[in-house]
């Protein structure tokens, strides 16, 4: 075993919000027990944006990864066999990453924060979620785990922002997500 060469150094939750849906709660309680929500063709959106911290950090490079989990449970006329969750859903979290020195050979680092970054935060906030609802009537949810692989720079261009520029760039994965039966 060795540490990855990708380290969330802060997690900072900066809202959480998990709400029963009545429109959308089933008739009768699940039994914990035996059954087992999914998110079977539940709309999930997430943001994700990404921005300099200190390119020139002892240890090598800090980024600010942002990322919000939303379940709004909104009808999508799209969508034909759209499900709705028991909860509507609003995380939002935010990470201090770190890609040491030396790292850049495993790939562009910025793609390397982002992409690992966000998986990081999305732990985080598929934890909270749980946690959460395993207290809340409609019994515990965990939303599934997720790929971020299409954070990366599309061809190696750089997108990098300046060294003085204080906001986040944002890299939307806005997809609505259909998860089919497993």
């Amino acid at each position: 075993m060795k540490p990855s060469p990708v380290q969330l150094m802060q997690l900072m939750f900066k809202h959480v919000k998990v709400e029963l849906d009545p429109e959308h709660q089933a008739p009768e309680l699940l039994n914990p027990l035996t059954s087992v929500f999914t998110f079977n063709g539940v709309s999930l959106r997430s943001e994700i944006g990404i921005g300099e911290a200190d390119m020139n950090h002892e240890r090598g490079r800090l980024y600010f990864v942002e990322l919000r989990a939303v379940v709004d449970n909104e009808p999508n006329p799209e969508e034909s066999k759209q499900s709705f969750a028991p909860y509507k859903i609003d995380v939002a979290v935010e990470g201090l990453i770190l890609i040491p020195k030396g790292a850049e050979k495993l790939g562009d680092p910025e793609d390397l924060a982002a992409v690992n970054g966000a998986s990081m935060l999305w732990g985080a906030v598929r934890e909270q979620v749980q946690t959460i609802t395993s207290r809340m009537r409609a019994g515990p949810v965990v939303i599934p785990s997720m790929n971020f692989h299409d954070l990366k720079k599309a061809n190696g261009s750089s997108d990098a922002l300046a060294p003085e520029a204080s906001v986040l760039k944002t890299r939307r994965s806005k997809k609505r997500v259909r998860f089919l039966e497993i």
